[in-house]
């Protein structure tokens, strides 16, 4: 989905600066996942979308107002979206982004029936990690299991409002996942179980497949993970994601 599609989906034209915001930053939250937003970072995505710079008081005691954003615990410079605000906006615009393409994969390695259906973008990942264990592509298995555990792992810490902590000196970009993973291991507001002692098996994993000039995984490699990598899906989907 290009950001002049969703402009025009939405007919965003005419709204008001307000609803704009609110439907700019969650255009930015399905592309990205970042779910937190100040008010320079809002004014970024008018200028990017060929709108005038706003009037970020205003906007910002709009969204307040309206309960489409709401100031996350102890993050007073930022904003998020209320539950039910977004809920609305999956119900309304979530399909802009479905991809009618099928990927054939049936349980090959993750519990579809179990993982699935909770959202789009992570099922998507599910599927392509089972559709590529299935045909024997287990270098393409293991970089997408890498993804999708460091999604995982910022989601969990969205979820908790403390990405901060995860991410970079200008606080926008994330940290590379090795950084996020010692973070996580330590993370008292985590507080992971002994699973998390497995987190840089995932990493490295994925890390051989993606990096490592002369390395070909096989299927002996994803399957000694597979056991400790469901259990991470487990706690991190239960306790953060859904």
């Amino acid at each position: 989905m290009k950001l002049l599609d969703f402009i025009n989906a939405t007919e965003i034209e005419k709204m008001n600066q307000t609803q704009r915001a609110g439907l700019l930053c969650y255009f930015h939250y399905k592309t990205t996942n970042e779910s937190t937003f100040d008010l320079k970072g809002i004014n970024e995505l008018f200028s990017d979308a060929g709108y005038s710079s706003i009037n970020t008081s205003r906007v910002k005691k709009g969204l307040l107002d309206k309960k489409i954003m709401r100031v996350p615990k102890g993050l007073k410079t930022s904003l998020e979206f209320v539950p039910t605000t977004l809920q609305e906006y999956d119900q309304r615009y979530s399909a802009l982004w479905d991809d009618t393409t099928t990927i054939q994969s049936d349980n090959e390695l993750i519990d579809e029936f179990k993982f699935c259906k909770k959202r789009t973008f992570l099922d998507r990942l599910i599927q392509q990690i089972n559709c590529c264990y299935g045909n024997n592509y287990y270098d393409a298995a293991a970089v997408l299991m890498r993804r999708l555990f460091e999604i995982l792992l910022i989601l969990s810490y969205q979820k908790l409002g403390i990405d901060n902590e995860i991410k970079g000196k200008d606080a926008k970009g994330y940290l590379m996942l090795d950084k996020i993973v010692q973070n996580a291991v330590n993370n008292q507001t985590l507080n992971l179980s002994r699973i998390k002692n497995e987190f840089d098996t995932f990493r490295k994993v994925g890390n051989f497949s993606a990096h490592k000039i002369t390395y070909t995984a096989g299927k002996k490699d994803i399957d000694d993970i597979k056991v400790d990598y469901r259990a991470m899906l487990e706690e991190l989907y239960y306790r953060f994601t859904i």
